[in-house]
């Protein structure tokens, strides 16, 4: 059977390849990382009623359907896509929190430069 892909490309020029990885256990649930409700939802008692279905098996049990494999594929990539943007999310808040603590630092040495004592609340 041939392996899902998905590929990610950014208009920054970030390009990222995704695949399953045969044999790791992140690839043979149809219960993702990433997917239902959080900890803390299930902490304050709450209960799954979307839970996914087992992914389907042979008759004999022994294996799962050519479904049943695409459906745990297709769920460790979501979780891969998934955690993969959360970082990048991450590092954009990150450069955008670094950006205005730049430009108010900026601001603030322009207002001394300019005779200002920075104490503009002072009466």
């Amino acid at each position: 059977m041939k392996l899902p892909v998905a590929q990610y490309s950014a208009p920054d020029g970030v390009e990222k390849s995704f695949a399953p990885i045969r044999d790791d256990p992140r690839y043979m649930t149809t219960e993702g990382r990433t997917t239902g409700p959080s900890d803390h939802v299930l902490n304050a008692g709450q209960i799954d009623r979307d839970k996914p279905s087992e992914p389907e098996r042979t008759k004999d049990g022994s294996q799962l359907t050519y479904l049943g494999q695409l459906r745990t594929q297709l769920t460790g990539l979501q979780d891969d896509i998934n955690e993969f943007l959360t970082g990048r999310m991450e590092l954009a808040k990150n450069k955008k929190k670094a950006g205005a603590d730049e430009k108010r630092i900026q601001e603030e040495i322009n207002q001394l430069l300019d005779g200002g004592d920075g104490d503009e609340d002072a009466v």
